[in-house]
């Protein structure tokens, strides 16, 4: 038995060494602009490859269309996705959880307006424009979820191709209200919190089943070791989180049907 096992080692070893060197894409939830996406992503990328010996080229999609598009069709070693695209990736194309945020995500219908004592949330938006990002972001999903009364509808707006974008269309009173992550609501305590979702997982990188398991176990060690010294904070803070942890797939349960719904 010791025999075997000192074996498996070995091809575990050597399996990931022969990788060291080759070129790793790692594809990101498209929530920032592709100029502002590379700044923030690049620490991270950096880390990786100095952690992991690796070359690791960043695909970043123009917009949540095409991110989402490309998470059905394409197949990137490594992925930092919302939990639900995560969620999709593992049911949907046997992709394997690394890592991810350690904070969980919620999302606010926010407003610098308050309804009237007594009025209904719906009643006090009918007609009235929603910001968010378009589907399938959660702000979107969340959109349909909590207005399915058509007689009090608001206006859904998914022009905003960032989060930065939804909010400076809430400044610009082109939107009365928004649908925004508890990240990005924290930074803005001046907005009215009319309703807050479940909490989801936060961020989390998968790699691909035909990524070596010994590289996917190197890669997972250093997202696990990002925060434990000065040198890897600026990464954090980037990312606006708190931290990498382990994942439990039992916190993500039914996030991708919200997905393989839209589909069929």
């Amino acid at each position: 038995m010791k025999l075997k096992k000192l074996v498996w080692l070995l091809f575990f070893l050597l399996s990931a060494q022969t990788s060291l060197g080759q070129n790793f894409t790692l594809a990101v939830e498209a929530i920032y602009p592709k100029d502002q996406a590379e700044l923030v992503f690049q620490p991270l990328q950096e880390w990786l490859e100095k952690k992991t010996g690796l070359t690791i080229d960043l695909v970043i999609s123009d917009n949540y269309y095409f991110y989402w598009r490309s998470a059905r069709n394409e197949e990137p070693d490594f992925t930092l996705d919302a939990s639900h695209i995560a969620a999709y990736r593992v049911q949907e194309k046997n992709y394997v959880p690394l890592a991810r945020f350690e904070q969980d995500a919620s999302f606010h219908l926010i407003s610098n307006f308050e309804p009237a004592e007594g009025q209904d949330i719906g009643e006090f938006l009918v007609g009235e424009g929603v910001v968010t990002l378009p589907n399938p972001n959660m702000g979107s999903i969340y959109f349909d979820q909590w207005f399915t009364d058509l007689f009090l509808q608001p206006n859904k707006i998914v022009t905003a191709l960032s989060w930065e974008d939804v909010i400076e269309q809430v400044f610009a009173q082109s939107a009365n209200a928004a649908i925004i992550p508890n990240s990005l609501f924290e930074l803005y305590p001046n907005f009215l919190s009319l309703k807050e979702s479940e909490k989801i997982p936060g961020m989390t990188f998968t790699a691909s089943s035909t990524v070596d398991p010994g590289i996917r176990e190197i890669v997972r060690n250093a997202l696990l070791s990002i925060g434990d010294d000065d040198e890897s904070f600026d990464i954090l803070i980037e990312l606006n989180a708190d931290g990498f942890v382990e994942v439990d797939m039992a916190d993500y349960e039914g996030l991708a049907d919200l997905l393989t719904k839209m589909l069929y």
